[in-house]
């Protein structure tokens, strides 16, 4: 049975069932992608592209259209891209999914954050967005970016809220050394 545990009682040779009390609850606290901010200058390009086709297409030579499928597949490639970049943020982990094709999941135990940085640069800033730079201990990924997302200073909080919660229930210290 899922959920619980056969204890086997050795004196009497019968066995109990006892309900196994999950180890935490683990709650989503962000889930989402990167805001498509970030590929304003592609589509910014492929829409001039896109003009300068339609415009010689009219006075130069019609087959020029035969040519807007390129910066139109262009930009949907990077928006996809983009939306296939999933950042998923628990009181444990922090989720990383990315690839259209191929999908690729990597796991940060929160415990691992080392440091969280906030960068708000002025175009980010514009559109309510900012990004969390997180400094970890772990092997495979050092460094995780986060970027471009809504609330990030609520999320920075707290990620590190939760990042201390995790350190104390598994009783993990971090030692500075010089």
């Amino acid at each position: 049975m899922i959920g619980e545990l056969r204890e086997f009682d050795l004196a009497g040779g019968s066995d109990q069932s006892v309900d196994r009390a999950p180890m935490s609850d683990e709650k989503i606290l962000f889930n989402g992608s990167p805001s498509q901010v970030l590929n304003l200058d592609v589509f910014g390009v492929c829409g001039l592209i896109v003009l300068a086709l339609i415009t010689a297409s009219i006075f130069i030579w019609p087959a020029f259209l035969l040519l807007l499928p390129v910066p139109i597949g262009i930009a949907g490639w990077k928006w996809l891209e983009l939306k296939c970049r999933v950042f998923e943020l628990t009181t444990e982990r922090l989720r990383i999914s990315r690839g259209i094709f191929t999908r690729r999941t990597d796991e940060l135990e929160l415990y691992r954050v080392n440091d969280i940085s906030l960068i708000e640069p002025f175009f980010f800033r514009l559109f309510s967005l900012g990004s969390l730079l997180i400094t970890t201990n772990d092997v495979s990924t050092p460094v995780v970016s986060i970027p471009a997302i809504k609330a990030a200073k609520e999320l920075r909080e707290e990620l590190r809220k939760n990042v201390e919660i995790c350190r104390e229930r598994k009783r993990v210290r971090v030692a500075e050394l010089e």
